[in-house]
């Protein structure tokens, strides 16, 4: 099969719609090849489904809607791109602009065996043999396209990658701090939204319909997990979605989780509103505050992962909250959730580049959740917050 509309790189060119200049992406290609010479490794194959990860448009830019594409990046020679993520047949019609790489090879089987036996067809060609080769994203790849793979290359190929990638896509460049700080200053906006619709008497849909607007309104390419929007009681069930007949009522604490995606990068931010706040909910956001905080004072280049957390929740306890502690820490970049880990051994130690979410929650059924995230980027002497609302 062939497609109607021609795809090559001279035909992609005039259509072009990068995240990042080529440059950029040059850039990236170059320091995992760097990497890879250091590891030993002449070849790396990225395997990724569409909405199981972003290497694939980290290297490559491809924002693949379904399917499945590899990128081959090689130690010396050029890159190339892989994918079944075809549309009736025209990789035209199918999102192939945003890919910079100009080697773009489409499988019209549809099938991963069909993909692998292109892209081991690439790596004879390539004289790649046994553990030259590294691969990330192997624990999506279907058993019996793997055995394709490790009857050619053994099993030690397959966990190889991943930690190069990691590694890789920690430290983030000047290009992609920018967008970063537009994605934090978007979500700020839309925060501000959903807590002015906060009302009493509003429901929770109106909240969430309110941060929808602004975050599609101005920019992003879609939201990443949507917007939590939660009064009283139901707070307490932290990651559920809006109902049109909850309405807010004047002592319920509401809570906003909210998230979006633009030109691939992901953001988190949650914020709470209570229209007759008494004592205690006064107390429990004190303390939720208290210990934001302290995790954005502490955070640091040469600290570890685990302190931030021991600090973020030590402040939780000193305020007699450690029984309703759900506070947690994640790195974000194009994923959600990506290095630096923070519930994971052994800790790591923060660098400067990193991005991070700090998320102290403190939760019961008898009130509900309050939450206070922010995205936090480590700067050479400290962390900058970038969340601002």
């Amino acid at each position: 099969m062939t497609a109607k509309v021609p795809y090559a790189w001279s035909d992609r060119q005039p259509w072009l719609e990068l995240d990042f200049p080529v440059a950029e992406f040059e850039t990236r290609i170059a320091r995992l090849q760097e990497r890879m010479r250091a590891a030993g490794f002449e070849a790396l194959l990225v395997w990724e489904h569409a909405d199981r990860g972003s290497n694939i448009r980290y290297l490559t830019g491809f924002n693949m809607v379904w399917g499945t594409s590899i990128a081959l990046v090689h130690a010396e020679k050029p890159s190339v791109l892989l994918t079944n993520a075809i549309a009736h047949g025209e990789p035209m019609h199918s999102n192939v602009q945003t890919a910079w790489l100009p080697d773009l090879r489409a499988s019209f089987e549809g099938t991963p065996d069909a993909l692998m036996k292109m892209t081991l067809a690439v790596l004879r060609d390539w004289g790649v043999r046994g553990r030259a080769l590294a691969v990330a994203g192997s624990q999506d790849i279907p058993y019996r396209t793997a055995k394709m793979l490790t009857e050619e290359f053994g099993e030690a190929v397959l966990d190889a990658g991943d930690p190069l990638m990691q590694r890789l896509r920690a430290i983030k460049s000047p290009a992609e701090i920018a967008v970063i700080r537009h994605v934090a200053d978007l979500t700020s906006d839309a925060m501000a939204a959903a807590i002015d619709a906060a009302r009493v008497g509003a429901s929770e849909s109106d909240v969430a319909a309110a941060a929808h607007h602004v975050c599609i309104a101005n920019g992003a390419e879609r939201m990443s997990f949507g917007c939590f929007a939660m009064a009283g009681p139901r707070g307490a069930l932290k990651n559920v979605f809006p109902r049109p007949e909850r309405k807010i009522g004047p002592a319920d604490l509401v809570v906003v989780d909210l998230g979006c995606k633009y030109r691939g990068y992901q953001s988190d931010m949650s914020r709470n509103a209570v229209a007759e706040p008494d004592d205690r909910i006064s107390t429990i956001l004190e303390a939720t505050q208290a210990a934001n905080d302290a995790a954005f004072a502490f955070a640091r280049p040469g600290v570890t992962t685990h302190h931030v957390l021991d600090v973020m929740r030590g402040a939780i306890a000193e305020h007699g909250f450690a029984a309703w502690d759900f506070s947690l820490c994640h790195g974000f970049g194009m994923d959600l959730t990506e290095t630096p880990m923070f519930l994971r051994a052994p800790a790591l130690v923060l660098e400067a580049g990193m991005c991070f979410y700090v998320e102290p929650i403190i939760a019961d059924e008898s009130f509900g959740c309050a939450c206070i995230e922010d995205m936090l980027l480590v700067t050479e002497d400290g962390c900058e917050k970038l969340t601002k609302t």
